[in-house]
């Protein structure tokens, strides 16, 4: 898949056409669940693929119909884990898994409590530790990077397990410069991967011009 990338430091921004038309689907009010969750899932894939290129690869000795030859693989000794924070980042996680069989999957249960904007933690089911942090890669799976709460939650959960900044990504739809600033004044080695760097939030903590609720959208539970 060849991409058109804008890159800067530990940000990465998918603007492939394909990217571009799914999230415009994705902000009309007017597209169904339905069709909000296949852009979703169009989407994600781009980014998750883009996200993944931080992987160990090594070489094996493979034999095509015709030839014995050298090809690359995904390191087997890498531990991969894949971690949607509920409810938004389940469909992320779904992609995750078919490009990514054999990675480990971690749900984070966080909500923002609407009063104060801080991230409020109700379920993971992490290990208490991993048997190789150093070769140990984690990507964060949430379709919006708002205030900034919820991922650097997210993340200190596996920093505190010894995980290393560097070997964590944080892959969301759409984005805001205000959680972009925060995450990384505290995680500066932390890669974002998204589709687009909104406005601004509002006062109500809400990206401008965004997509709505992720949640609501996917999971048809918008009234």
């Amino acid at each position: 898949m060849e991409l058109s990338l804008k890159k800067s430091e530990n940000i990465l921004v998918c603007n492939h056409p394909i990217a571009l038309h799914n999230l415009t689907v994705m902000r009309d009010k007017n597209t169904t669940a339905e069709l909000f969750r296949n852009a979703t899932r169009r989407l994600a894939q781009i980014l998750f693929l883009n996200a993944t290129d931080n992987l160990p690869i090594i070489n094996k000795i493979v034999e095509t119909p015709l030839v014995e030859t050298q090809a690359d693989i995904i390191d087997p000794d890498s531990e991969v884990i894949v971690a949607p924070i509920l409810r938004a980042g389940l469909v992320f996680s779904e992609i995750a898994s078919e490009l990514l069989p054999n990675a480990r999957v971690h749900h984070i249960g966080l909500y923002r409590d609407e009063k104060t904007l801080k991230p409020v933690s109700y379920y993971n089911n992490l290990p208490e530790s991993f048997n190789n942090p150093e070769d140990t890669f984690i990507y964060l799976l949430d379709p919006m990077l708002a205030t900034g709460g919820s991922a650097i939650a997210a993340i200190k959960l596996f920093t505190d397990l010894n995980i290393k900044e560097e070997n964590i990504r944080f892959i969301c739809l759409i984005s805001a410069p205000e959680g972009i600033s925060r995450l990384h004044s505290k995680f500066p080695n932390v890669k974002i991967i998204t589709a687009c760097i909104d406005s601004n939030l509002n006062e109500f903590g809400y990206i401008l011009p965004g997509l709505g609720d992720a949640g609501d959208r996917t999971f048809n539970t918008t009234y």
